[in-house]
């Protein structure tokens, strides 16, 4: 009779599970109104609209537990305020209107806990993302879990970059790292005084990051770190920890904490002890509303908080927002509760770009989409969203805040400040009351500019040009590739300028980096041949060498535009279809050319240089080596840009070879002649940072600047001292493009003359010092030309590792 009912038991789970499997798609994080409707395969493009009516979305964190306070319930009201307002505003339309249910899972901010919750959320309650983790420790182990079922993981509020830096493709942070965070606030002490400087975290993982982060910063700067050391994260009694720091008598206390950062404060007041300048912090612990209630805002005023934005600065954020933002969490905008209601509308927005609640699908529409309608969803943080090749959200930013009169009040960058800084902050016996900075009015000609520049009147006079014209043709030429399609892998030769300047050194690696993972994929049959040379003779040379060799496709960098033609035509006519790269070639000898119109990108800086400077004033003119396609068009498109004011004149032309030290020297020798300089156009961003250098040395008030290219030590200066700017890029990290152009080539794709680099990357468009923040990489060197477009790491291998 046992063996009767066990049996019949197992027949009845069989059937249940059966009729599950039919009914219920409980992976798909989504109730489906309509039981044949089948989600769509990761792999597979479907024609079919899903029509659902509920799509689940994970929350993972720290509900209990000594964080739960500040990382727990503050960033779910977070989630689910901008939850409600999607649905209110018709759900996901594109899905039939779906309608987001937020799933809760609690870490108990332990590593276990948060992996048991991220498996259960991803396998029993099926859904299509999970948000979360606020402490890394958790977020970093929860990762692999997300990894392993390959369901997207956006993090909006955990610092760490190691949670970006392991080559995971599901994982997506929002969020600037606190490696970037740390970087910038020790700059930010050293730039305003700091000689000495103490470190003290609390004994966890989140802990040692920061104080590793800190202890590179200090070292960088020249600082003297006088002691670093630790305080048990479970502790109310700072005594000795407070003790210790007044002992070592530091101008800079760098201090982290979390639930703990309200007693730490009132104990500092208690003993009587603030360091000589003043406290400097970064992340949430000293950033929240629930700090700033449990401490009081006399005693929380001067702290330095450094996050990724700030509720008072510079950015034009709606005050009812702010309100009904504080209304519904209980917490200030900031704190990254910001950040995480800003990154729920941005997962809306992917399930509305990918159609589709299959994971692997919007985690692609995530990887390869750049989203530009923000207003009134996440617009109020960043102008524009898209993720880089490590999946970290290219324009999260460092923001340096000061609690001032009980709010966080931007003082970093310029282009964000709202308010000077108080510093040194006043002791504790020398203060009556809250403190605030002298308030900072920011000029806003540039949303204007921009505006000028991508306006009808000027796209058609930059676009008016026989050379303009002659691509705007060839864009609409479709190549027949048919003729050189075959069977790969390939083998593929390079020709370029050397690495002697930042352009093409930035180019070099980029094509070098992506050659290395066409290889890897097998696309490629052996490593890159490649030629470098500064000489078109040599180059000359280099390709005739490769034709002997009968490559399948060479990827030429012209350094002459007649010279390199006669050769070129002799591959083509050899069987060798060539890609042109950053610049062209007398006629049409050639397959296709990936680039951006060199003329229109010099005449929009030109048209920029002179409305920064009011229509008036004396410039000084850069070009890069003479005789090259970029250098002589760029000067031409600039000079005709700038022929249209009259008030403007040119005092100095010079040809400084794409390099800054050149550049720098020439600078202050036109300086020396002409004390009074109002612009300074450069064909290449590197010949502006030299001369911007030359100002800085001489502490002369900078001009204004224009040029095709941004460095990346420019952005530096630029976010340093607040530079009024345009830059119309001519990125050389289109190579990489170049090179999978050939392949596309190879592989009888279809392609065009000339093919637009703005169609192929972000950080093609021109930008001024309004929003360029997104296009700074701390972690490399002044030379490197923005943006990457491979792994960071190529570039620091490459020689661009910030030191």
């Amino acid at each position: 009779m046992k063996r009767f009912f066990l049996l019949l038991t197992v027949l009845l789970l069989l059937v249940a599970a059966c009729s599950q499997s039919a009914d219920t798609p409980t992976d798909t994080g989504a109730s489906t109104s309509n039981e044949s409707t089948t989600n769509e395969s990761a792999s597979t493009e479907s024609t079919t609209t899903e029509s659902v009516d509920v799509i689940k979305v994970g929350a993972l964190y720290p509900l209990t537990g000594p964080d739960a306070g500040w990382a727990g319930d503050p960033y779910i009201k977070s989630h689910q305020m901008a939850i409600d307002e999607i649905n209110a505003a018709g759900g996901i339309a594109c899905l039939g209107g779906a309608q987001l249910e937020l799933v809760k899972g609690d870490t108990q901010g332990k590593a276990e806990t948060g992996n048991a919750e991220m498996e259960r959320l991803i396998t029993q309650e099926g859904v299509v993302a999970v948000m979360g983790s606020a402490l890394s420790g958790t977020t970093l182990p929860a990762s692999e879990i997300s990894e392993k079922f390959e369901v997207p993981y956006i993090v909006p509020n955990a610092l760490d970059g190691v949670i970006t830096d392991r080559g995971l493709k599901y994982v997506f942070q929002t969020v600037s790292t606190l490696q970037q965070w740390g970087a910038d606030d020790v700059a930010w002490a050293k730039e305003h005084g700091a000689q000495t400087a103490v470190i003290t975290v609390p004994n966890i993982t989140f802990g040692a990051e920061v104080e590793d982060t800190w202890k590179a910063g200090i070292e960088t700067e020249g600082i003297e770190l006088l002691a670093s050391f630790t305080y048990d994260a479970n502790t109310n009694d700072f005594t000795d920890t407070i003790l210790r720091v007044k002992q070592e008598d530091p101008d800079v206390w760098f201090l982290l904490g979390n639930a703990e950062t309200p007693q730490v404060t009132k104990q500092s007041k208690e003993q009587g002890y603030w360091p000589k300048m003043g406290i400097i912090t970064l992340g949430s612990g000293f950033a929240t509303t629930f700090y700033l209630n449990e401490t009081g805002a006399e005693n929380a005023d001067g702290i330095i908080v450094t996050q990724d934005f700030a509720p008072v600065s510079a950015l034009n954020v709606s005050e009812d927002f702010k309100k009904a933002f504080k209304d519904y969490t209980g917490q200030d905008l900031g704190g990254t509760y910001n950040t995480t209601y800003a990154s729920t509308w941005l997962l809306a927005d992917a399930l509305e770009a990918a159609c589709s609640t299959d994971p692997k699908v919007l985690a692609e529409t995530l990887r390869t989409t750049t989203f530009t309608d923000g207003e009134g969803k996440w617009g109020f943080q960043w102008p524009e969203a898209s993720f880089d090749e490590k999946g970290r959200l290219q324009q999260a930013a460092t923001v340096i805040a000061q609690w001032q009169g009980g709010q966080q009040v931007a003082i970093w960058p310029n282009n964000l400040a709202a308010a000077e800084p108080v510093w040194p902050v006043p002791s504790w016996d020398e203060r009556s009351g809250t403190m605030t900075g002298e308030a900072i009015e920011q000029p806003e000609p540039a949303a204007d500019l921009m505006s000028l520049l991508n306006s009808d009147e000027i796209n058609e006079a930059a676009l008016a040009s026989d050379y303009s014209q002659a691509i705007l043709a060839d864009m609409a030429t479709v190549v027949d590739t048919s003729a050189f399609q075959k069977e790969g892998p390939y083998v593929i030769a390079v020709s370029q300028q050397d690495a002697s300047n930042g352009w093409g050194n930035t180019y070099n690696v980029t094509i070098s980096g992506y050659g290395e993972q066409l290889l890897a994929e097998g696309v490629l049959a052996q490593p890159l041949l490649t030629a470098v040379t500064n000489d078109a003779n040599q180059q000359i040379s280099d390709i005739e060498n490769f034709i002997e060799q009968q490559p399948d496709a060479i990827v030429v960098e012209p350094l002459g535009r007649a010279a390199s033609t006669t050769v070129i035509k002799r591959a083509i006519d050899a069987g060798i279809p060539v890609v042109l790269c950053a610049n062209g070639i007398e006629g049409d000898d050639f397959t296709a050319r990936v680039d951006v119109d060199f003329y229109e990108v010099a005449y929009k800086s030109g048209v920029g240089l002179a409305e920064l400077m009011g229509g008036e004033g004396k410039v000084v003119v850069f070009n890069g080596i003479a005789g090259v396609d970029s250098t002589e068009t760029w000067q031409a498109a600039a000079l005709d840009a700038l022929s249209n004011y009259p008030g403007v004149e040119i005092i100095a032309t010079e040809y400084a070879q794409w390099n800054i030290a050149t550049a720098k020297q020439k600078m202050e020798a036109i300086m020396a002649a002409n004390p009074e300089i109002d612009g300074v156009w450069a064909g290449g961003g590197e010949m502006a940072l030299g001369a911007a250098l030359a100002f800085e040395d001489a502490g002369v008030e900078p001009p204004k600047f224009a040029m095709v290219n941004v460095p990346n030590g420019f952005l530096r200066l630029a976010e340093e001292y607040g530079y009024e700017f345009v830059g119309s890029p001519d990125p050389p990290s289109m190579s990489r493009y170049c090179l999978q152009t050939a392949v596309d080539i190879l592989q009888g794709q279809e392609v065009t003359k000339f093919i637009s680099l703005r169609t192929l990357m972000d950080g093609a468009e021109p930008y001024d010092n309004s929003d360029f923040v997104q296009w700074y990489v701390p972690e490399l060197n002044d030379d490197f030309i923005p943006p990457a477009a491979v792994d960071v790491q190529y570039y620091i291998d490459g020689g661009f590792g910030r030191k």
